[in-house]
């Protein structure tokens, strides 16, 4: 099953029903009226709150006080971003995209709302225009790591295998700790799936092999195979990992071919 991984903020305290309270309703249809300093103050109040109830996983309740937020502030690209993360959390997959859309709209070149509107394409599984707005993201910003890694999931999807690597293989190199990095604002997106941990703990492997790190090498490789790696038996085929041929814990962790 398919997995986001997003680390939120938190703080105070928190009670919404399916909206939001009475007083909190009432207070949302105020007239256009009330001045902008006001109607951004609220705003915030309501995004807090929002925060913390992301923080608490009552993602429903959540996009429910960005939504308010929203009715006050409806340029903030973050307030969208964050709204279409709650919703990709409850699986509200076609809302997040609007809300990803929205942010988009609000600011074209806004890093974090394009790679969110690939990453819910590619949960979506239509990685054509997953891949467009990965790339645009990346033009924008050549070193957010999540971008990478999300554009090697939709490379994935296409059965582009090298370009896929490519981008698994960059993503390390710019957090080796991708799979387990915080996104303390909660405004980004990371599509992770048991396939891409275990295609990634593989290519953690080649690079410590490359280092000389036997030790490391061998560790990464019995993580890809308990995820279940599908091409584990690349290990005999590749030169890169020539240096484990001879060491029979490798042939503990996968079998050579056998010789006909």
């Amino acid at each position: 099953m398919k997995a986001i991984v997003l680390i939120l903020a938190a703080a105070s305290t928190l009670s919404a029903p399916a909206f939001a309270t009475r007083s909190e309703t009432a207070q949302s249809l105020l007239p256009n009226t009330v001045a902008a300093e006001t109607r951004q103050q609220v705003a915030r109040d309501y995004e807090m709150k929002g925060d913390i109830a992301r923080a608490r996983e009552q993602y429903g309740s959540a996009a429910n006080w960005y939504m308010l937020a929203i009715r006050y502030n409806n340029n903030d690209v973050n307030l969208y971003n964050k709204l279409g993360i709650a919703q990709m959390k409850i699986g509200e997959f076609d809302q997040a995209r609007h809300s990803f859309g929205q942010a988009v709209k609000v600011d074209p070149s806004n890093v974090d709302a394009l790679n969110n509107l690939g990453a819910v394409y590619c949960l979506q599984r239509k990685y054509k225009p997953a891949v467009r707005y990965l790339k645009q993201a990346l033009a924008l910003d050549e070193s957010k790591a999540v971008t990478h890694l999300n554009l090697a999931e939709a490379w994935m999807g296409q059965k582009q295998i090298d370009r896929a690597m490519t981008e698994y293989a960059r993503a390390l190199e710019l957090d080796a700790d991708i799979l387990t990095s915080a996104d303390k604002e909660g405004v980004f997106a990371q599509v992770q799936t048991p396939e891409q941990r275990a295609m990634v703990d593989f290519m953690i492997a080649k690079a410590y092999i490359k280092r000389g790190n036997i030790e490391g090498a061998l560790d990464y490789l019995r993580r890809a195979k308990e995820q279940n790696f599908k091409n584990l038996s690349t290990v005999w085929e590749d030169p890169a990992f020539a240096p484990l041929w001879k060491d029979a814990r490798l042939v503990e962790i996968v079998k050579p071919p056998k010789v006909s």
